[in-house]
């Protein structure tokens, strides 16, 4: 799982290009900046402005009541209840299908190159002559049908790939329990994906936690978990690791010692760019999410340097 900066301006660009997308607000009682804090404010911000809206917005408002509301709407039973046509009512002004989903500009306002849970798949939206598009997809931290005045958030849209989008589903993250890509503290990341050697040819991709706090590390754990980012890992990446293994353990030397400080050395070029060249992946932080894998190998590399 990769951290995605605050960004003022992204935020804004983003506004600009929906807001008169967005119709009919003022039927709900909203105005103009009522919407623009909808649309930029900040996570923890947007759980106090959807509290307080649904409060006034529905007369009794009870959010489990919601919730099974939601599970009723989904199991096509009878709905006939106080929060039908209010739900509704939302869901007609915060339009995600027809205001953002065959829509390509928030991608390229974000500009992630890969999925921000899995660091696997591209998400960056590409097109041909024949105008076929491939776009990323976009989870919603707080679920669109239980948080629909959330649905067009800037920080609520978070650019994946289909694979993790159809793994999380329905599946109810909020801020206590699970890491959300822009709140992630120096505490959140402290995770590193390591390896269990089961034979010569077999070998499990495992996921360490460093941090001390209990809380943060339960907070891990449970995003893993419901991603399912350690089955992913498992049945996804074995070439990758066992092609890292090699170059450690077929060789009497450390090879991977040697290629990143022996080949290029009398080269111009820094060490971000030796790893780019020859593992294909990016190893600041920042720049992760430009090439699959990028967190993965590179914690990979760094354990198999010091043995």
């Amino acid at each position: 799982m990769l951290s995605l900066k605050f960004s003022t301006i992204k935020s804004l660009q983003y506004y600009d290009e929906i807001k008169h997308k967005i119709k009919n607000f003022d039927a709900l009682g909203l105005a103009e900046e009522d919407i623009k804090k909808l649309i930029i404010s900040k996570p923890a911000q947007l759980i106090k402005i959807n509290n307080d809206f649904m409060t006034n917005y529905i007369q009794g408002y009870n959010f489990d009541e919601l919730i099974s509301y939601t599970k009723l709407k989904e199991a096509n039973k009878p709905t006939d209840t106080k929060y039908h046509l209010k739900i509704l009512g939302l869901k007609n002004v915060f339009n995600y299908k027809t205001i953002i989903g065959n829509k390509y500009y928030l991608a390229e306002i974000l500009d992630q190159h890969t999925c921000i849970y899995c660091n696997r798949n591209y998400v960056k939206t590409v097109g041909n002559s024949d105008n076929k598009i491939l776009r990323a997809e976009y989870d919603h931290f707080f679920n669109k049908n239980k948080y629909p005045l959330l649905a067009l958030s800037f920080y609520n849209l978070i650019p994946i790939c289909s694979t993790c989008n159809k793994k999380k589903g329905d599946t109810d993250f909020d801020l206590d329990n699970y890491l959300h890509p822009y709140l992630m503290s120096d505490e959140d990341k402290k995770f590193n994906f390591s390896y269990r050697k089961k034979s010569f040819i077999d070998n499990n991709v495992k996921l360490c936690i460093s941090t001390t706090d209990s809380a943060v590390e339960k907070k891990i754990k449970k995003t893993f978990k419901d991603l399912c980012l350690n089955e992913i890992y498992n049945s996804n990446s074995d070439k990758e690791l066992r092609d890292l293994l090699d170059l450690r353990y077929k060789y009497s030397q450390n090879y991977l010692e040697i290629l990143l400080n022996n080949t290029f050395k009398n080269l111009p070029i820094t060490k971000e760019e030796v790893y780019r060249m020859v593992f294909g992946i990016e190893t600041k932080e920042e720049d992760y999410h430009k090439r699959p894998f990028s967190k993965f190998k590179k914690d990979i590399i760094d354990e198999l340097l010091k043995k």
